[in-house]
């Protein structure tokens, strides 16, 4: 664990404040990781519930790959947040004099729940040192009020750090948290039959009187960006509206002086890190949790990732449970590289191609048919898995059936020596079963037209999605080289590419450059970035004061700074046996020491950050 450059006496005061002792070995012991990607038969399962009238939304968490569909329940009240929206600027980069008032209302929340009022304390001015937490929003889940109380967002590092800060070291933080543009509420605008709608979110959700029913809206990408976003933060900072909540008694110099920290998780975590990277003047540190950084067009490492987790011991993983997942899918790849060679891609084969046997094994809706209809539906059967394995989500106290690698393991073993002469394949067909509830859809072209057009039930999806086409890549593939447990050869990049395409009419030679422009424009790993409008001097203060917190069982640790790959002049910290920025989430008792010592790195880092340069001395008479 690097630590800032502070002296020995301060850093060990901090600690002793916070009340943290931690194990150095542990700091030290910075591993790498990699997480899990979503199967097409779970969102066409989820699909088909919103259908029923069982499922109201999806949302992008429950797609994108970044995110698990497990969003805690809200037992904190949101009385005390305020829902507010500024005009933000719509395009940061127009030299074009007609784009230059042109606005949208970006939505954010704003708390002062670890503020003292001035009249606090039997109207004694208090002259607290003040600083400004930002919770950095991204694709999903969406934000609303429980972003300052309890989600998936902020909960275990940002917020819980401003609750001591404030009452055990008497500062006033202030929270905020910024909805990203495009998802959410915070919608530009979109076209429909030529015709601009502004009122996005009415629209889509059929409150619009100009809407039909039926109607289905395309929507205006163009805005849509990282920079743009990164852009967006540091306007929102130095914006009136923000500056406002402070009450320093219109002291502008205060109002400058306060710290503000940006923290994320996952995307945000990369905005985070980039806002602080670029606009080092403006951002004082940044908390870049699981961000992976590194853009990559064909993300094979994701499912080798994956594999190897089956066999961390430490998680409840082993060498056998990896073994059968492997076989299983081997032997479903062996029947299906056979039918690939007969004409008319499978279709009209008889009963003895094995599939079947296939079809009834892991119960596919539509039988054997379903998988002769195309060779892309046997992509999606097999080539991100014939079994979900929650590595991403990973989460070691939780108490269902096959909620967690462990319990995947266990009962994949168990099936074994219940029946030991039956196949890897049979083995994962009854874990199949067991996950599924219903049969095995893979419906490829239904996939596609559901995400086709823009609805309210896959807007924030359709707007990650287009972020990979147009930035990121990202595409978690299963080549047949590669170390994937999985259907290897059923699923590589060419079918992410089509899509980009279909979608999007964004060509695959236009999505790999645009994934090399994001590694040039943000310096990847190495965090240099090709902005010639940044000075020398300010792209090594952005250098510092980013910590990159990491979960070794994370597959998107991969592309992320962990002091193994990239910039080594960051502090960074892996958490042993942590999926996706675990320790962002509510606190629980059942966390354990890791978690623990993650959050616990967090807190001391911005201690250190805000206490080892503070000079709000010179601004003690208007802070409050």
């Amino acid at each position: 664990f690097f630590v800032p450059s502070i002296s020995t006496m301060m850093y060990y005061h901090a600690t002793l404040l916070l009340g943290v002792v931690y194990p150095t070995a542990t700091l030290l012991d910075v591993a790498d990781g990699l997480p899990q990607a979503r199967r097409i038969p779970d969102i066409l399962a989820q699909i088909q519930k919103q259908h029923d009238g069982k499922e109201h939304t999806m949302g992008v968490h429950s797609l994108s790959p970044l995110h698990e569909n497990d969003v805690p329940e809200d037992d904190a009240t949101t009385d005390d947040v305020d829902v507010l929206s500024f005009d933000q600027i719509l395009d940061h980069f127009s030299t074009d004099g007609e784009q230059d008032g042109n606005t949208f209302k970006q939505r954010y929340f704003y708390t002062s729940r670890y503020v003292k009022q001035s009249d606090d304390n039997d109207g004694k001015n208090l002259k607290r040192p003040t600083a400004a937490f930002l919770c950095v929003g991204g694709e999903g889940p969406s934000m609303d009020a429980s972003a300052l109380t309890n989600s998936v967002h902020c909960t275990g590092d940002m917020i819980e750090l401003a609750d001591k800060l404030f009452s055990e070291f008497d500062w006033n933080i202030h929270l905020f948290a910024l909805e990203h543009r495009y998802y959410g509420e915070s919608m530009p605008g979109i076209k429909n039959n030529n015709i601009y709608v502004e009122d996005i979110p009415g629209y889509l959700r059929g409150n619009n009187d100009s809407a039909d029913d039926d109607e289905k809206a395309n929507v205006d990408f163009t805005y849509l960006s990282s920079r743009q976003a990164v852009k967006d933060i540091a306007n929102f900072v130095q914006s009136r509206e923000a500056k406002t909540h402070f009450d320093l008694d219109d002291d502008a110099a205060a109002a400058d002086h306060v710290r503000w920290i940006t923290f994320g998780g996952s995307y945000p975590g990369m905005l985070s890190a980039w806002s602080r990277l670029l606009h080092p003047d403006v951002i004082h540190g940044s908390v870049s949790n699981s961000s992976p950084v590194q853009a990559k067009l064909d993300f094979q490492e994701y499912h080798e990732r994956v594999g190897y987790d089956l066999a961390y011991e430490f998680i409840g993983g082993s060498v056998e449970c990896r073994r059968i997942v492997l076989e299983g899918h081997a032997q479903a790849v062996e029947i299906l590289d056979a039918v690939d060679g007969i004409e008319g891609d499978g279709q009209g084969s008889d009963d003895n191609d094995g599939l079947d046997t296939l079809a009834t094994l892991f119960n596919v809706c539509g039988g054997a048919d379903s998988l002769r209809a195309s060779r892309r539906n046997r992509e999606v059967f097999v080539g991100d898995g014939l079994i979900g394995i929650p590595a991403q989500s990973n989460d070691p106290s939780c108490e269902e059936d096959l909620c967690n690698i462990k319990g995947v393991c266990e009962a994949i073993i168990k099936e074994q020596m219940s029946e030991p002469s039956q196949s890897s394949m049979e083995i994962l067909a009854k874990i199949s079963n067991m996950q599924s509830g219903g049969c095995i859809n893979v419906d490829y072209q239904q996939y596609i037209d559901y995400f086709g057009t823009s609805t309210v039930e896959n807007s924030n999806d359709r707007s990650w999605l287009y972020q990979t086409c147009n930035e990121f890549g990202f595409y978690q593939t299963c080549n047949v080289n590669s170390e994937c447990p999985y259907g290897k050869g059923y699923h590589d990049v060419s079918r992410d590419l089509e899509e980009c395409q279909m979608w999007y009419g964004i060509s695959p030679e236009d999505v790999a450059k645009n994934v090399r422009s994001s590694l040039e424009y943000y310096g990847g790993w190495d965090l240099t970035p090709a902005n010639t409008s940044l000075s020398k001097q300010k792209e090594i203060l952005g250098q510092s004061r980013i910590l990159f917190v990491t979960g070794d069982v994370d597959p998107w640790t991969e592309l992320a700074v962990t002091g193994k790959k990239g910039n080594k002049e960051h502090p960074t910290f892996s958490v042993k046996g942590a999926s996706h920025h675990f320790w962002t989430h509510e606190i629980e008792d059942a966390d354990g020491i890791e978690i623990d010592t993650a959050r616990s790195v967090i807190y001391n880092t911005v201690f250190e950050w805000l206490w080892s340069t503070n000079d709000y001395e010179t601004h003690e008479s208007s802070v409050a």
